[in-house]
C-alpha cells in the first residue's frame, strides 16, 4: 500500500463529508487507506466516520477521547500501514486525482517528502501557494529549497507534504503546547529528509471560515519564548545556506518579538524585552537584529494604551545595538 491519509475529526459535522468525498474521488482505493480518528465529537461527526467506514473496506474508524488535535494525529501514526502518510484537515478537502499524480512520480523517482501547493478557499481558488515541479537531494538544492518554502509559506503547514513512514513514523506531535506544534512536526521529519520532490500543483484547499483571524487566540508569551527557540533549533538541523541561516534568525526574532507583543502588562512586557536581549546577546546576531527592527518598523506594531511607553522602551533597545 502506497498512502495512508490521517484524519483527525472534531465537531465538523458541516463540513465532513466533503472531506472524506475528497479523498474517495482519488479513485486508488488498492495503493490508499482513509484514518478517520474522531476526538471524542459531540456531534454527528463521529456517526459519520462510522457510516463511511462500513461501506469501504479501506476507511477505518477510531473513537478516542478528546485530546487535541496532534493527540489524534500522533493515533492516526501509530496505526499507519502504507509506505507514506500524509494529513488532511477534517474541514479541508483535496482536489480528484492528485494522490494518484504522486504515485506516478513515486514510480518513477521515490523521495523522502514529497511537497505540493495549497489554495486559500474560497479567498484565491486559482494559482495559490506552490512551488515549481523539481527533486531536490543534495544540500546545496535542499537549502535553497526550504529557504524558497519558507518564503513562500509552505514549510510550516502539515498538510501540504507526504512522508516517508519507515523514516517518520517514529516522530509525534507535541500535545502539551497547542501553538506551530504542526511546524515543529514538519521539521522534524524535513531535518531527516534526504531527498524531497516537489509537485507544482496547489491540490489543497485550506478552507476559511467566515469570522475566522490570525492570532485571535491567546498564547501565553513563555509559550511563543519555547516555541521560537525550538523553531530555530530544528531549522538549523536543515541543510544551510548563509541566506537560509539568515532568514532562520529574522524569523527566530519575529516571534520573540511576537512573545513580548502577547505580552498583558508592562511588566511582563519587560521581562521579554530582556529575554529577547539576553537571546541577540547569546547568538551574537547584534547586526542582523538591528536591520530587522528596521526593515519591519517594529515599532509601529505595539499599539496598547501603554504603547508610548513601549514605544520609547524599544527605541532603547535599537540603540543600544549601534
Amino acid at each position: 500500500m502506497f498512502l495512508s491519509v490521517i484524519i483527525p475529526v472534531y465537531n465538523v459535522e458541516p463540513y465532513l463529508h466533503r472531506c472524506i468525498d475528497s479523498v474517495i474521488a482519488q479513485d486508488m482505493s488498492d495503493e490508499i487507506e482513509l484514518l478517520l480518528v474522531d476526538d471524542g465529537s459531540k456531534d454527528a461527526s463521529g456517526a459519520i466516520c462510522d457510516e463511511y467506514a462500513s461501506k469501504y473496506s479501506w476507511i477505518h474508524a477510531f473513537h478516542i477521547p478528546n485530546g487535541g488535535v496532534g493527540n489524534a494525529r500522533n493515533y492516526g501514526i501509530e496505526h499507519v500501514q502504507g509506505e507514506y502518510f500524509t494529513f488532511i484537515d477534517s474541514d479541508d478537502f483535496i482536489d480528484p486525482g492528485f494522490y494518484k499524480e504522486v504515485l506516478r512520480l513515486h514510480r518513477q523517482t521515490p523521495s523522502d517528502v514529497y511537497l505540493f501547493g495549497y489554495k486559500d478557499y474560497p479567498l484565491n481558488s486559482s494559482d495559490g501557494h506552490r512551488l515549481k515541479q523539481c527533486r531536490c537531494d543534495d544540500t546545496e538544492s535542499l537549502a535553497q529549497l526550504y529557504l524558497d518554502m519558507k518564503k513562500n509559506y509552505l514549510m510550516f503547514p502539515i498538510f501540504n507534504k507526504i512522508f516517508n513512514s519507515i523514516e517518520n513514523r517514529k516522530h509525534r506531535f507535541l500535545t502539551n503546547i497547542h501553538y506551530f506544534e504542526d511546524c515543529l512536526f514538519a521539521l522534524d521529519c524535513l531535518g531527516k529528509a534526504k531527498s524531497v520532490g516537489v509537485i507544482e500543483q496547489a491540490p489543497y484547499n485550506y478552507v476559511h471560515h467566515p469570522g475566522e483571524h490570525l492570532g485571535g487566540k491567546y498564547t501565553a508569551p513563555e509559550v511563543v519564548v519555547e516555541v521560537a527557540r525550538e523553531l530555530k533549533r530544528r531549522s538549523d538541523l536543515l541543510p544551510q545556506s548563509d541566506e537560509l541561516t539568515q532568514y532562520t534568525i529574522l524569523e527566530y526574532y519575529n516571534n520573540m518579538l511576537h512573545a513580548v507583543d502577547s505580552s498583558r502588562g508592562i511588566k511582563q512586557r519587560l521581562q521579554y524585552i530582556r529575554i529577547l536581549l539576553r537571546e541577540i546577546e547569546t547568538f551574537g546576531f547584534k547586526t542582523e537584529f538591528k536591520k530587522y527592527l528596521g526593515r519591519r518598523k517594529i515599532l509601529m506594531q505595539f499599539s496598547s494604551p501603554v504603547g508610548v511607553l513601549m514605544m520609547c522602551l524599544l527605541r532603547n533597545l535599537i540603540l543600544k545595538f549601534r
